[in-house]
């Protein structure tokens, strides 16, 4: 298991400015980055044929099925999904190189999952975004309308998507609070340098700074 030192672990939930870091932190230092997101559709095909009962279930659900049930059954599903996930995630994991350092970045870093393995309060944070900068942020992503058109009724669909999302942070925020866990909460008045120097100085990593940054 790739519990190395120099293994960084962003979780939290969607539109927080979790890949962005990432994506920050491997041009900066070189790191190997694994993008949860990259794998969704794999881990919902091989969760399936694993036996997984909730990623099982999600793989076989229309989009009308998916986004016009109650929210609540929603967001129980997403965490069961992520938990089961997991397994899957720490399998990759175990694959790549961590001595050069590995930034792993994904809603499926729940804090009980983080948790769970043991990794340490310096080497994970949990990134989540206020409501108000979710649902602004998901209004300007053109793929969203586009990925709900054929929703019988797209409106009500990104609703509950957002109120799914919405209570998914709530959740996770307490979490990682309770379990001792780093959280940074997005809500777009700080720049995302700012965000960024801030991970840097959690994970004790250093990077020089031109001036005015």
């Amino acid at each position: 298991m790739s519990l190395h030192r120099n293994t960084y672990w962003i979780g939290g939930s969607p539109c927080s400015g979790k890949s962005t870091i990432a994506e920050k932190l491997v041009k900066d230092f070189g790191f190997t980055y694994y993008k949860c997101d990259d794998h969704l559709e794999r881990y919902m095909k091989l969760g399936a044929t694993m036996g997984k009962p909730t990623i099982g279930k999600m793989a076989t659900l229309s989009i009308d099925e998916t986004w016009l049930r109650p929210v609540a059954e929603q967001v129980e599903d997403e965490f069961k999904f992520y938990e089961e996930a997991f397994e899957i995630v720490m399998n990759d994991i175990d694959k790549l190189p961590s001595s050069a350092g590995l930034v792993v970045e994904g809603a499926a870093l729940l804090p009980q999952n983080m948790a769970s393995i043991k990794i340490s309060k310096e080497n994970y944070i949990c990134i989540v975004p206020s409501a108000e900068f979710q649902v602004e942020k998901y209004k300007e992503r053109p793929w969203v309308s586009h990925y709900l058109r054929e929703c019988s009724d797209s409106q009500t669909a990104f609703s509950n998507w957002m109120q799914r999302d919405i209570r998914f942070a709530e959740i996770a925020n307490q979490t990682a609070a309770q379990l001792g866990y780093k959280v940074t909460v997005t809500d777009g008045k700080s720049s995302i340098d700012k965000m960024y120097k801030n991970v840097l100085k959690h994970f004790n990593l250093q990077k020089t700074f031109t001036q005015g940054d």
